[in-house]
């Protein structure tokens, strides 16, 4: 059987959460989305254990809130060298996202082939890298672009293109680049790089020289980012000077002229300076950066009334919004200055937040920290939660109502009582508002 022609969708499944029918045999098994894409491959000499405390479950459960998560199966043999070679073979073919991301890192989102790739390929068009060329019929190669990045004898970019790709691959991403040869220390320590997107392989390695073929070049686009590229008469007059040996690898190489990866990018803007700029748009993550040890955070604070609730915001120099945790825990709870270890704040709050339906702020960084407030100077020790969490964790309170309240809270047709709590007041307001249109800020 030819791995290419295994249909998933006709392989028998359940759902993650209905795992207890899965059945006691070998086999490979698949873990997709509702639309398909495989988030992960693996093999077990008996399913049915191997999911019974799966590394994995608490992890795409997070996963399952949002959507419909599945496993199916592939039935093998109980053989274990068959098993992992089919399930390398597998891994290679669908590259599965998760499959290459720690259990341990918090996963905040997929990250799609086509996003990762422009990521990837914005960053290094910055760094100058050019389009050296195109070779579709490459020998024992599916097409390939062919880029290059300068180099300047021992010196050259090769440091800031490794973190950019090494970061692009802690993306659980089904696209990664793998460095595939590295120079000598003595030599500068060059990278070459390569991946694949849609059977089209992108090769990226050191040029040196680079700098004089960048007068005047023209522009070409890979997947709608935009590149210098080597003109016909530039590559004509490259290799003409060059070795036998390499002249014969790249006799199919020709200047590239269309795009080979036909794809738009995720978002457009327009610059200050009015030319397009490209940018991906991703899910803000306002964790903050931890403060060097004896050092407060420098912040300032608003306060806002909803319903008889009153809201303490604050927010630092970058213009980003919080909310302490001493705020959160009286209007939550009805009690003050909670106890940071009896009353277990940090753990209460991590759980709240894993209980949400939504895995942004899964794994987020509590930290217990000073904060003075630059207008009264007052100094105050506390956890900060991003507005926007603070929100979420009111507005899901409908969830844990019942009855003819949780209707009221549905509909918009609840209305407060004096002796109705702070939290179901704030959690019926935020169904229809948002604290941000009540912030008053520099401008306003």
């Amino acid at each position: 059987m030819l791995l290419e022609n295994l249909a998933l969708s006709e392989l028998p499944s359940v759902y993650l959460l209905e795992k207890s029918h899965l059945p006691n045999c070998a086999a490979i098994y698949f873990v997709s989305n509702s639309k398909g894409q495989v988030l992960y491959i693996g093999r077990t000499i008996n399913l049915f254990e191997r999911w019974r405390e799966h590394h994995r479950f608490n992890q795409l459960k997070r996963f399952n809130r949002k959507d419909r998560i599945s496993i199916s199966w592939l039935t093998c043999a109980n053989d274990i060298t068959t098993l992992s070679h089919l399930e390398n073979q597998l891994i290679e073919l669908y590259k599965p996202p998760l499959n290459w991301t720690k259990v341990v890192s918090p996963i905040r989102k997929i990250t799609p082939s086509e996003i990762a790739l422009q990521q990837s390929l914005q960053q290094l068009a910055k760094l100058n890298t050019m389009i050296f060329g195109f070779d579709p019929i490459a020998d024992e190669e599916p097409p390939t672009i062919y880029l290059v990045y300068p180099v300047y004898g021992k010196r050259g970019l090769s440091g800031s293109i490794r973190t950019i790709l090494k970061t692009i691959n802690k993306k659980a991403s089904p696209l990664k680049w793998k460095e595939y040869h590295t120079e000598p220390k003595f030599s500068g320590k060059f990278g070459y790089w390569s991946t694949q997107y849609n059977h089209i392989r992108i090769d990226l390695s050191p040029f040196d020289g680079l700098v004089h073929f960048m007068n005047n070049p023209i522009t070409r686009t890979i997947a709608d980012v935009e590149f210098m590229a080597f003109t016909s008469e530039q590559l004509e007059v490259f290799l003409e000077n060059t070795s036998e040996e390499l002249k014969n690898n790249l006799s199919c190489l020709d200047a590239l002229e269309d795009d080979p990866i036909p794809i738009k990018l995720v978002d457009k803007f327009q610059s200050e300076q009015g030319k397009d700029k490209y940018v991906i748009e991703v899910e803000a993550w306002e964790e903050l950066e931890p403060m060097p040890e004896g050092e407060a955070r420098i912040m300032t604070r608003q306060f806002l009334y909803v319903d008889g609730v009153e809201v303490e915001v604050c927010s630092n120099t970058n213009g980003k919004y919080f909310v302490r945790h001493n705020v959160y825990w009286w209007i939550m709870h009805g009690r003050k200055n909670p106890d940071l270890q009896y009353q277990r704040v940090i753990e209460n709050l991590k759980d709240a937040v894993d209980r949400l339906p939504t895995i942004r702020w899964a794994g987020y960084k509590f930290i217990f920290e000073t904060i003075i407030f630059s207008e009264d100077d007052v100094e105050v020790e506390s956890v900060l939660l991003p507005l926007a969490m603070f929100e979420y964790l009111f507005k899901d309170l409908k969830s844990n109502c019942t009855g003819k309240l949780r209707e009221e809270l549905e509909t918009g047709e609840y209305q407060s009582k004096p002796d109705d709590n702070q939290n179901i007041k704030l959690c019926a307001w935020l169904q229809r508002n948002s604290l941000g249109s009540l912030l008053q800020t520099k401008d306003s």
